[in-house]
Formats: C-alpha cells, structure tokens, sequence
C-alpha cells in the first residue's frame, strides 16, 4: 500500500459513494492520499473522508498570516503547501510563517522548480488579472529551502517535484538537511532514465541509502473526478522502476511508499 503524498483534486466532483471511492483507491493501492488544495476544499475533502484524506490547504506565502496558518490547523490541516513566493523561499521575512507551522508539528510543503505556463485564476490566484505577478522560478529552487531548514532545524520540510530540473541541487538539499524530505511527483521526473537516477542515488556503484530514505511516493495527478484516483498507476511503474535501479530494499521501499508520509503527517 502506498500513500500518494501530492495530489489534487475538488471532492465536490465526486460521483458516487465516499467510502465506495475510497475503497476503490484501496483496492488499486492508495491507502491515503496528502490533498494540497485551497482551504475550504481541503477541509470540505477531510471532514467526508478523515481516514483518506491528509489535508494540506495552499496558502499566499505573502499575504497569509501565522493566524491563518493557526486556523487551518484548528480544523485538522497537516500542513501547508506554499508556491509562488514574491521573494525567496529562504527570505528572513517568511519566518514567522516557518515557526508558525513548526509550533503546530506541521509540515511545510514548497513547490520547487518549474511551474507551468498556462496560468488560470482559478488554479493560480496569485497571477489573476487583478494581481499580476512576476514567474521567477529561481525563487523555488532547492537552495531557497536549503536556506530556511538551516535556519529552522525543528520545521518539517518536504520538497515537491524534486527542485525540477534542478536535480541534483535537491538531493544535494536531502541529504545534507535531516528536516528536509521530497517526492518526485509531476510530470517530468518520472520521464528521466533510470540512468540519471542511478548516478545520483547510487554514485560510484555505492548506495546512498540516507538520501534514498528521504523520498515519498507522490503522483500529482486529479482524484475524486475519476474513478479510483485513476492516473497513478504510471507513478507507482516510475517507482517501482526506481527501485530496481537503485537496488532499494523491501524496508526502503516501505519507507518511501507510506512510512515516510505517514511519520511526517502524524497518521497510523
């Protein structure tokens, strides 16, 4: 069984039965999954589905307060998800927002890397006509966050889409930072060859077992508006891919598959 630790997705478009849609994802091997959406969405998804749905609402990283943060936990959020930042992720003014979330055990999720280009008010509201915004991506690199977690070695960090396309940054970032986590969801890391993952996980021909250790699964794909969370199954191919390629044993694969999101989200 896995934990899909980045997913999205409007419960509202649900047909059919809650607990009939869970146990579908159940029966193709998604035990939960980690929803980063906007507040009233995210809550709306885990008050139905409590034992599936981790709820990470996505908050304005330059206009949210640590009292919205706060409230969000209130009503059962795990964490909350950032992107789009007007500055650095690792600019000192974010830090009351940082200790916010590590007061609460929660966890901080950035997007990191590339961002696509078909922009819509409804999936970005940061770049809506009535708040145009500049795209610097060099704001979300791995480095950004490598730059908080040093500062905050208590926060929880989990970096998503693994810094694409700076790679080798973000393993650089999980290894040397032990709050600091990422997945390989979106559509481009699971397109790369086993070779480039072999190089960086398994340099020289010797495992590098600590840094392996810090993956989640995660997928990035739409649930609730297909049946059974369909979409997945290419990202459980590109792991279990991974896996071979990096010799990962059965314990390691636990740990990536469920362990890992279930240990930083505080589920069973």
């Amino acid at each position: 069984m896995r934990v899909d630790a980045h997913v999205d997705g409007d419960f509202s478009q649900l047909k059919g039965s809650p607990e009939g849609y869970v146990s579908q994802c159940r029966e193709r091997g998604i035990e939960r999954i980690v929803l980063l959406d906007f507040p009233e969405r995210a809550q709306q998804a885990y008050h139905a589905l409590p034992d599936f749905v981790i709820p990470v609402p996505h908050l304005d990283l330059d206009s949210a307060t640590p009292q919205d943060l706060h409230a969000c936990f209130d009503w059962g959020a795990r964490g909350i998800k950032f992107y789009l930042p007007q500055f650095s992720y690792g600019d000192t003014r974010y830090d009351p927002l940082y200790r916010a979330i590590a007061e609460r055990g929660g966890v901080a999720v950035f997007h990191t890397g590339y961002i696509w280009t078909r922009f819509s008010p409804e999936i970005y509201p940061h770049l809506s006509p009535e708040n145009p915004r500049p795209v610097d991506i060099t704001l979300m690199q791995p480095a950004a966050v490598d730059c908080l977690a040093r500062r905050h070695p208590t926060l929880k960090v989990l970096m998503a889409h693994f810094g694409n396309p700076w790679w080798e940054e973000a393993w650089k970032i999980i290894s040397a930072n032990r709050n600091v986590y990422a997945d390989l969801s979106g559509g481009t890391a699971y397109r790369r060859s086993m070779r480039m993952w072999q190089e960086m996980f398994v340099p020289g021909g010797n495992q590098d077992a600590y840094a392996l250790s810090k993956l989640l699964f995660a997928s990035d794909v739409i649930y609730f508006a297909n049946p059974g969370g369909e979409g997945f199954e290419s990202y459980c191919g590109f792991y279990d891919r991974l896996y071979e390629a990096v010799g990962a044993s059965p314990e390691q694969r636990e740990r990536i598959d469920r362990g890992n999101a279930a240990e930083l989200f505080g589920v069973e």
